[in-house]
């Protein structure tokens, strides 16, 4: 019924866009007219339908390769979507439009389901980082090691460049942990290990929950040697800890969950590598798809 209305209206109308009209008054889709129109369309001659042919199999040889890049690597990375592979693939030299990216994804079954966030987004009053160690947040998660039991990494981010600037991976949950990553993010930034005093201009300012490990006196005090402010945030407030939190679910998707350790050894080294590969490999959409050691270089003149 809707094709016979379509087509009567399509006779009807001789203006431009007509087929659109048509289709709108009639509630038969243009793509299904499409798809009829060229499927009618006869061969011209054999030396063009050669032609036809010879560009199919160009196409078909291209894409294949295309997706063959694809698959290498979303299986580096599983956790990647596709604006991030697309990404990889131009860093490897590969030029790719997103779309025949998602396409050719979609036919692998390699696209992720969006994840839906159920909570609601409670508004941060604390600072907002404008400028590299303005904000440092940190935490603690925890990593499961087979006979080595529940085994611990502590990290320091910068919230600005997103780099990961320090972490100690133990069998040990302590204040001395905790002391030892800050210390390290400390000589990272600055390798004298004297921060300037503290004004509005650089003044230094380290985020972390409640735990006992970042209240206690020695990591107060600790922080009081360097001249670091210290902000706690609020309990069961784990968004004004937003930065580390989702740091650790992409450590977790891309890193931890793609191994099952057995030992505490293992996961180290694993742990090790990802280290260089996040801060200077990996690309995030937040810094305009460029790695946190390459976002901190340019906007600190290149020195990095």
């Amino acid at each position: 019924m809707r094709k016979t209305a379509f087509q009567e209206l399509l006779v009807m109308m001789t203006k431009k866009n007509s087929i659109l009209k048509a289709s709108v008054l009639s509630g038969y889709s243009r793509s299904s007219y499409y798809h009829r129109h060229k499927q009618r369309q006869p061969t011209i001659s054999s030396k063009s339908h050669s032609n036809k042919n010879h560009s199919s199999e160009s196409i078909e040889a291209e894409e294949a390769s295309l997706l063959e890049a694809i698959e290498k690597v979303a299986l580096e990375y599983p956790s990647y979507g596709v604006r991030r592979i697309t990404v990889m693939l131009h860093r490897s030299g590969i030029i790719a439009n997103r779309k025949k990216v998602y396409r050719l994804m979609k036919l692998a079954n390699l696209v992720r389901k969006k994840s839906v966030r159920k909570h609601v987004i409670i508004k941060r009053i604390l600072i907002i980082p404008e400028r590299p160690d303005q904000l440092w947040q940190q935490d603690i998660t925890y990593i499961w090691c087979g006979c080595d039991g529940w085994c611990y990494l502590f990290s320091i981010l910068d919230c600005f460049t997103r780099e990961w600037l320090a972490y100690t991976f133990s069998t040990y949950c302590g204040t001395d942990e905790a002391i030892r990553t800050l210390e390290m993010a400390v000589l990272e930034r600055f390798p004298d290990g004297v921060i300037s005093p503290p004004s509005h201009a650089n003044l230094v300012t380290t985020r972390s929950d409640g735990g006992s490990q970042y209240t206690s006196a020695r990591f107060v005090s600790t922080l009081k040697v360097y001249g670091i402010r210290q902000e706690v945030t609020g309990k069961n407030r784990p968004d004004q800890n937003a930065y580390i939190e989702a740091f650790h679910k992409s450590i977790k998707e891309d890193c931890i969950w793609q191994h099952d350790f057995q030992t505490f050894q293992e996961a180290s080294m694993v742990i090790c590598k990802f280290f260089h590969d996040y801060n200077w490999n990996r690309p995030h959409s937040s810094l305009k798809y460029m790695t946190p050691k390459e976002f901190y270089a340019m906007v600190s003149g290149g020195n990095n």
